[in-house]
């Protein structure tokens, strides 16, 4: 499977399972970038290294994500203020999600491409 396809359903298992587990609060939310890489690793193959790229990669569209819309919603509800507002927490929110997120990713799809050495 390809590395881009498999990080895109790596990201959307990370969705799927953070907004499951979210609701549980402590250490369950942490279970979604992790499930998320897990699966961008097994998919990508081609071991280690790629799946642990994939997962990172399957993190990062995760922070990119969230802040897109945050920026969008901001700019809605409260036009330019809000859009300016939005912009300079953004690049703090994406910075701190794309690292959080992207480790806990990169740590799931090394132990997915530690599972699939084809």
């Amino acid at each position: 499977m390809g590395f881009w396809f498999a990080s895109l359903i790596g990201f959307i298992a990370m969705v799927i399972f953070s907004t499951f587990l979210g609701h549980y609060g402590g250490a369950f939310g942490l279970a979604g970038p992790l499930i998320g890489g897990f699966t961008a690793g097994i998919l990508a193959g081609e071991g280690v290294s790629n799946g642990a790229r994939a997962g990172f990669c399957a993190g990062i569209f995760g922070g990119i994500v969230i802040s897109l819309l945050i920026l969008i919603f901001g700019t809605v509800l409260f036009g330019f203020a809000g859009f300016m507002a939005g912009a300079l927490i953004d690049l703090v929110i994406l910075i701190v999600l794309s690292v959080t997120l992207g480790i806990l990713g990169l740590i799931g799809g090394f132990i997915g491409g530690l599972l699939n050495k084809g």
